[in-house]
């Protein structure tokens, strides 16, 4: 089982989550993801990990609700737990010091896979320009302006 440490609503459909996983943490690198299944019925749904702290040994996750498992999933609240959590998957990006000026592009929820790549770009050294838009309300738009 792992806790949900903190909801946060982004919008009305859209919520981040901060989950206890240590394991994940410490190897989660940018443009990684987690499959997550809500309980012994839920499928399986991927999410990118938006954010980790390897010394706190949590991630963040951010998700629309838009069907019947993200349903589920939004119905949680801090202090209750997921079932199952398996990650980090896929390739990370590739983020090296020499690659100059960076430009990351998102919009709406598709700002979320590309706030920990920019965060990353820039750590390393590289120029990072954002492009980002939403219909309401930008996410991450913060994040983005203290981090990059």
């Amino acid at each position: 089982m792992f806790k949900i440490l903190n909801k946060k609503v982004l919008h009305e459909n859209i919520l981040q989550f901060t989950l206890e996983a240590p394991l994940i943490a410490r190897k989660a690198e940018p443009g990684q993801f987690v499959v997550l299944r809500v309980n012994e019925y839920g499928e399986r749904v991927p999410l990118i990990i938006v954010d980790f702290d390897r010394e706190k040994g949590t991630i963040d996750i951010i998700f629309m609700v838009i069907g019947a498992s993200t349903t589920v999933l939004a119905s949680l609240n801090a202090g209750d737990s997921i079932l199952d959590l398996v990650g980090p998957l896929g390739k990370k990006t590739d983020i090296r010091p020499d690659m100059g000026t960076v430009v990351c592009i998102g919009g709406g929820i598709g700002v979320a896979p590309i706030y920990p790549i920019a965060r990353k770009m820039k750590q390393v050294g590289n120029h990072v320009i954002t492009i980002m838009g939403a219909k309401n309300k930008d996410i991450l738009k913060d994040e983005m302006e203290k981090n990059i």
